[in-house]
């Protein structure tokens, strides 16, 4: 039996154990980090204690697992990949951006404090996860350049921040159906991308399979938000929905309409489990929980 799978205590992947238990592992970690001696750290562990689904680190720990990578070698990554998104999500929130005041069932964190404190909460989570992989003594030097290398490229003025800022800029502009997938792209599916190939760089391993299965999970997340924004109430999500219509937002169920926007999701959904068989995976706890990715609206 593999790390993972003592960790879940089943060798059929249960979501709602792996979820908490994954919970308890990353705050267990966060713990050791933070304790709270100012309001910026109070903040953080405020947003990044949450309920949330962990789907970034939950793709490290499963692609992890494939190559027998102990879970103990991916946990700067992990809870890394977590502050990162959540450092995003503060961001996202500011009054200058998309101004909401719910996040995971919650208060946003400039509503829950001020809006300078989440703009420096923001900007220290985004140092905090470079410094936890630095730190991390079981990874080698090669591994933690090369690993963040690619993070700051995920995350950077041509990856997320470009993506969060063709967010904002197509508000006003008429943009088609390539413009948005590659904005979703930068803005979502760098990162989620990033958690599905980090492990390979310490397993040194290297297949354009990955590649297609890493780009197409995290483009097929955001829209999938889309239409459930559309099509879910605020209490199930945890946040305000329907707010991308009332700003003129660009994204595709907006756009082009609900129907093309499921084809494009089955379209990634076909091309990703193609993949998975190509590497021999199809009863990997990976391909379910990618397979639970894609049907969230089920």
């Amino acid at each position: 039996m593999t790390a993972l799978q003592n960790l879940l205590k089943v060798t059929k992947l249960n979501l709602e154990n792996f979820e908490v238990d994954l919970q308890k592992r990353i705050n267990s970690k966060l713990n050791s980090y933070l304790n709270s001696n100012s309001q910026i750290e109070e903040a953080i562990k405020f947003a990044l204690s949450a309920p949330g689904k962990r789907v970034r680190p939950s793709l490290l720990y499963l692609v992890g697992d494939i190559y027998n990578i102990s879970l103990e070698r991916l946990d700067s990554l992990a809870l890394a990949s977590e502050i990162i998104h959540t450092y995003s999500l503060v961001h996202d929130d500011l009054p200058c951006m998309d101004d909401d005041d719910l996040r995971r069932g919650q208060p946003t964190l400039h509503k829950k404090y001020s809006e300078a404190t989440a703009v420096l909460a923001g900007d220290a989570m985004q140092s905090l996860a470079i410094q936890i992989i630095l730190e991390d003594d079981k990874l080698s030097n090669e591994h933690k350049v090369s690993i963040l290398k690619l993070l700051v490229e995920s995350i950077g003025y041509k990856g997320m921040i470009l993506g969060q800022e063709q967010d904002i800029s197509f508000e006003g502009k008429s943009v088609n159906k390539d413009e948005i997938i590659e904005m979703n792209y930068l803005k979502t599916g760098l990162l989620i991308e990033f958690c599905i190939l980090a492990p390979l760089i310490i397993a040194n391993k290297e297949e354009k399979e990955w590649n297609t299965i890493a780009k197409n999970v995290g483009i097929a997340f955001q829209l999938i938000d889309d239409l459930l924004d559309l099509e879910e109430s605020e209490e199930n999500l945890g946040k305000a929905t329907n707010k991308d219509h009332s700003k003129n937002k660009k994204n595709l169920p907006l756009t082009l309409g609900r129907s093309e926007t499921i084809d494009e999701v089955k379209k990634f959904h076909s091309e990703t489990m193609e993949s998975f068989s190509k590497l021999s995976l199809n009863k990997h706890p990976l391909k379910i929980y990618v397979e639970n990715l894609f049907n969230r609206r089920s």
